[in-house]
């Protein structure tokens, strides 16, 4: 197997593992596009909804922590020690993690009819910022691999990358002003599913680029 730098076995293995954590994502992103789609045709909404919650929450649980976990391994090896700037990484993806971790209890809760419109708008609050906070870190991170490598990286898969933090951003933001709205009482069923729905599409995009971004890197 060819690779574009000299990597080890355990970093290999790393860069597996990155990939699968970025396709569950991508996985999770695509369900919840399905499902929010379904619950604003009138389909079960609220319980549409909350399985929504718990996909987009198991993706990001599945992307966050793998890749904060595994990414100083594929570009520096084993014993590096950590930068600041590389700490604030997996800091910002750590997060994003314990946000998808707190929709996947909002979701299950929201599926037992425990005051369910109001766990589902605190969720995409909770998943937004989430959002907020990964797309600062996957464009740091960015940066840093193309510092690391320095060359032999295709320049559209950087402005992919760039680009799908980019819509994290604002998807996340606007997953917040939804939420809010819907905790205050604006039609919170259908700003609920819209919020998760767009969530679903930045997810899709982001764990797809993710992916491709490591498999053109190490294959």
């Amino acid at each position: 197997m060819g690779t574009h730098i000299g990597v080890t076995h355990s970093e290999l293995s790393a860069v597996r593992e990155i990939e699968g954590g970025s396709t569950t994502e991508a996985i999770g992103g695509a369900a919840a596009i399905v499902l929010g789609i379904l619950g604003l045709l009138g389909i079960l909404p609220i319980s549409l909804a909350s399985v929504a919650s718990i996909a987009v929450g198991a993706g990001l649980v599945a992307a966050g922590a793998t890749i904060a976990g595994r990414y100083e391994r594929v570009l520096l090896g084993a014993g590096t020690e950590p930068t600041a700037a590389r700490r604030e990484i997996a800091g910002g993806l750590g997060m994003e993690a314990v946000a998808g971790a707190a929709a996947i209890v909002l979701g299950i809760l929201a599926l037992l009819g425990k005051d369910s419109l109001t766990l589902l708008a605190v969720s995409a609050i909770a998943v937004g910022a989430g959002l907020l906070m990964a797309s600062g870190s996957m464009a740091r991170l960015e940066s840093l691999i193309r510092w690391e490598l320095g060359r032999g990286t295709e320049p559209r898969s950087h402005d992919t990358i760039y680009a799908s933090a980019g819509s994290e951003v604002i998807v996340g933001v606007g997953a917040i002003v939804l939420g809010i709205l819907a905790i205050v009482g604006f039609d919170p069923i259908t700003l609920t599913l819209v919020a998760i729905l767009s969530i679903g599409a930045s997810l899709l995009l982001s764990g797809s680029s993710v992916a491709g971004r490591f498999f053109t890197m190490f294959h």
